[in-house]
């Protein structure tokens, strides 16, 4: 446990979904070494320091296209967050009339880009329901699918109930529509591995600062090759390239990374990368703690874990894998005032709320009660860093708070 950052009283967070803590002290102390040392942008000169900072993005680059399977490091652009790289990703590669087909487990960063594009695009969008595990099925997405299918659009896993979708069975869906495939690996890079490659993965999009521990404002949008030449930039400005143009300079990847870089967070980013490539192992740190924690949970009778309680089966579906998130309800527990309770009591930070996913909550085992109540669940979401001890202590107040002990 660490210290609460703004009393002397211990910490424990939970709250690895949104962000991980603490950072990878590894690519923190690089990044403090760089702002200490460096200092200077990406592309904006050729003198010593310039080509220092270059370097880095260059081996952000080269350890995220490894990490994913990229067969190249020039096929990866390094974006501000999860969000930029989703919003760049579609606008690049999305034309009007276009059909895209997504699910219901979305987060918010695919689904209401989506949502604004249909009146500025005039695309049009079908929306997967999900089951009780927040699984959609991938054949029932074969029943929408049209001649104007350009894009199968999901995140690899749930940040609500931690369920993975069946990527591969997704990709067949795509390439039986003649249509890209991307993914949103927001909540699983650094927690599973993936292979842009063995996957048929067309785009991928995903943060940084969440299961690879990174700085915040750091993401990445990976892209095949074959949309790259084509591919419509989101935002135009400065890139270093073509200064002397008003219209050059926005190819790929400028046409994503157009302005300042976040030079810092990419360092952090890109030893943070490092690490997994030559760790593979290491995306499994965070299983047996994470087990720990559900069994616990599964002591109080009046706790129902979200797409876990039930051992439902989806037609075409196998076994459900999951990421290290566990939302929940609690009898008689206003989700917000449960979660308040464990911050100001125990020091147990846990999201409240619909977690930006509301869609998915509709599917899900008691999804009534806490519709009523327009609470959304408790999430409680462990990473790499989590201990023993910390688990030790949330089961503890759980057990203060429900049983009275």
């Amino acid at each position: 446990m660490a210290d609460h950052p703004e009393s002397n009283r211990a910490r424990v967070y939970l709250d690895h979904a949104a962000t991980s803590w603490p950072k990878f002290e590894p690519g923190v102390a690089a990044a403090e070494r760089y702002v200490r040392c460096c200092g200077a942008t990406a592309g904006r000169g050729a003198y010593h320091s310039a080509l220092e900072a270059e370097r880095w993005v260059q081996a952000a680059r080269k350890a995220l296209a490894s990490l994913i399977g990229a067969p190249s490091l020039d096929s990866i652009a390094l974006c501000t967050s999860g969000t930029h790289a989703l919003n760049a990703g579609l606008w690049g590669v999305l034309k009007p009339g276009d059909h895209v087909l997504t699910t219901a487990m979305e987060h918010n960063s695919l689904l209401r880009p989506l949502h604004h594009w249909k009146e500025l695009l005039g695309i049009t969008v079908d929306i997967v329901p999900t089951d009780e595990r927040g699984i959609a099925n991938p054949l029932a997405a074969r029943d929408f699918i049209t001649p104007k299918t350009r894009l199968v659009a999901l995140g690899h896993a749930s940040n609500v109930t931690g369920a993975v979708q069946d990527l591969e069975a997704w990709s067949q869906v795509a390439q039986d529509a003649a249509a890209l495939f991307m993914v949103d690996a927001s909540q699983t890079l650094g927690y599973l591995p993936i292979d842009v490659r063995s996957m048929n993965i067309d785009v991928l999009a995903a943060a940084g600062h969440k299961g690879l521990r990174a700085l915040h404002g750091t993401g990445f949008l990976y892209v095949g090759h074959d949309l790259q030449a084509g591919f419509r930039p989101l935002l135009f400005g400065g890139t270093g390239r073509a200064s002397e143009s008003l219209s050059g300079g926005q190819y790929w990847p400028n046409a994503v990374e157009v302005g300042n870089l976040n030079l810092p967070g990419i360092v952090s980013m890109a030893v943070a990368a490092e690490h997994f490539v030559e760790s593979p192992a290491a995306v499994h740190q965070w299983q047996a703690v994470h087990q720990l924690l559900l069994q616990g949970l599964q002591e109080f009778p009046q706790v129902h874990l979200l797409g876990r309680s039930v051992a439902a089966a989806s037609l075409g579906t196998p076994a459900a894998s999951y990421i290290p998130v566990v939302s929940l309800s609690v009898d008689g527990w206003d989700v917000h005032d449960l979660a308040s309770v464990l911050d100001d009591a125990f020091g147990i930070e846990v999201r409240a709320g619909w977690h930006c996913a509301a869609l998915v909550h509709k599917g899900l085992v008691h999804a009534e009660q806490h519709a009523a109540s327009n609470s959304g669940t408790l999430r409680l979401s462990t990473g790499a860093s989590t201990t023993v001890e910390e688990v030790t202590v949330a089961l503890r107040a759980f057990r203060g708070i429900l049983k009275g002990e």
